[in-house]
């Protein structure tokens, strides 16, 4: 047997046990806030090319924005809600078509939604939409299938959830009942129909309910959680890559933390699995690609125990347990952007009660190599797909494969490849 085709036996050996970069955050860096901060959101408010974050804060009731100047978050506007409004989840969107992300907040003491419209990076305040009663959660997604964002609230103490459609920036709602303490929303086709559906975290009822948007949101599935616990955030994305939207809920009661979570079958969900994060009263759901390797992940935050949670996902939807890290007092909502422009999805949680925001910087960073042996995308990590890109430039005898630039490609750029790969990425 050549040199050759001996390199490629014992490279491929590698790469079979290779395991991929599980996310990794730094530790916490506490961003202080107004008093109870309850949502947060990540955007490029002003134009300038990098990630900014609005966050919502009571007493007094306002949206902050923090702009970002070269990784750096600080304080640049304050815009009021009004006394007593309840300012609490909100979302950024481009809500009028103009290019820009204007933003989308709850005031759950007015039973209603606002929408604040982007002009060169500042907001004017837009009508109110009612909606029912406590809107604690405010998701988003195209349910008309008109290509513009729509929104769904969940209305805990009016046991309903609202749809607010998006018609040229103009927004009408339409609530429907939503069981008994509804703490959190999700759009998506979850029932394989090609229509928009609604999932509601039915809290009270141990229960995610799927509102079919062809049945007029009528209940077409319900999803039971371990009887012992009970659902509050919700998030959906396709966490086993076959196109489909799939379901995870953040679930807890004093004997159980986890992340449910539901396959799409292509008509429906499909058996429950749990997977542990390690905290205690888990609230706060999110998911998406922390570490770079193609496949969504998830993250929860929990109240009791003042911590979040990153869980891998292996690329099957079956989620590593909880990396857990320290945050504020009493976290709830959870953010994804890139501040310091490593091309990771770094953190922003809430702190009701810490009065600050935590915020966590990816070490995933996917921008260009870390090393002469990382060849393939997901940059900033050495795995499979670097293995599997030397040994085909190696074979073609290409330039990149030639690591000690003799102009012979042979046992000696092997061994080169071996050990600047098992040194990993600085």
């Amino acid at each position: 047997m050549n040199t050759s085709s001996n390199s490629a036996l014992l490279l491929l050996a590698i790469a079979g046990s290779a395991s991929l970069a599980a996310p990794s955050f730094a530790p916490a860096s506490a961003l202080p806030s107004g008093q109870r901060p309850s949502g947060v959101a990540f955007a490029d408010f002003d134009g300038d090319g990098d990630t900014d974050l609005a966050v919502t804060s009571d007493n007094l009731d306002k949206i902050e924005i923090y702009s970002n100047n070269a990784g750096a978050l600080s304080l640049s506007a304050t815009y009021f809600t009004g006394a007593a409004t309840g300012a609490d989840d909100l979302i950024a969107s481009d809500v009028d078509g103009d290019g820009d992300s204007d933003l989308v907040v709850v005031l759950k003491n007015f039973n209603s939604v606002q929408v604040y419209s982007n002009t060169a990076g500042l907001f004017t305040a837009g009508v109110l939409v009612g909606v029912g009663a406590e809107p604690i959660d405010l998701s988003f997604g195209d349910i008309d299938g008109d290509g513009d964002d729509d929104f769904a609230t969940a209305n805990r103490d009016g046991a309903s959830f609202t749809i607010l459609t998006n018609n040229a920036g103009s927004l009408s709602a339409a609530s429907f009942a939503g069981g008994t303490e509804p703490r959190s929303t999700a759009i998506g086709d979850f029932t394989g129909d090609g229509v928009a559906d609604i999932a509601v975290s039915d809290h009270d009822n141990r229960i995610v309910n799927i509102h079919s948007g062809a049945a007029g949101f009528a209940i077409a599935q319900g999803l039971a959680v371990n009887p012992i616990a009970r659902p509050d955030g919700v998030v959906a994305g396709d966490f086993n890559g076959d196109g489909l939207l799939d379901l995870a809920a953040a679930v807890s009661d004093d004997l159980l933390n986890v992340a449910s979570v539901w396959l799409n079958t292509g008509a429906g969900m499909g058996a429950r699995t749990d997977f542990p994060t390690g905290g205690a009263n888990v609230g706060g759901i999110a998911t998406a690609d922390l570490d770079g390797d193609g496949d969504m992940d998830l993250a929860t935050s929990h109240q009791d125990s003042n911590s979040m949670s990153t869980l891998e996902n292996n690329g099957m939807g079956v989620f590593a347990p909880g990396v857990v890290s320290a945050t504020g007092a009493r976290p709830g909502n959870i953010a994804f952007g890139d501040i310091d422009g490593n091309g990771g999805l770094d953190i922003a949680i809430a702190n009701r009660d810490g009065n600050d925001v935590s915020t966590y910087m990816n070490q995933n960073g996917f921008t260009g190599p870390c090393s002469s042996v990382d060849l393939a995308e997901p940059f900033g990590q050495l795995d499979f797909f670097d293995v599997s890109a030397f040994l085909t430039a190696f074979g073609a005898m290409d330039a990149s494969s030639d690591l000690n630039n003799d102009g012979v490609w042979n046992f000696f750029d092997v061994s080169t490849f071996l050990g600047t790969y098992s040194a990993g990425c600085p």
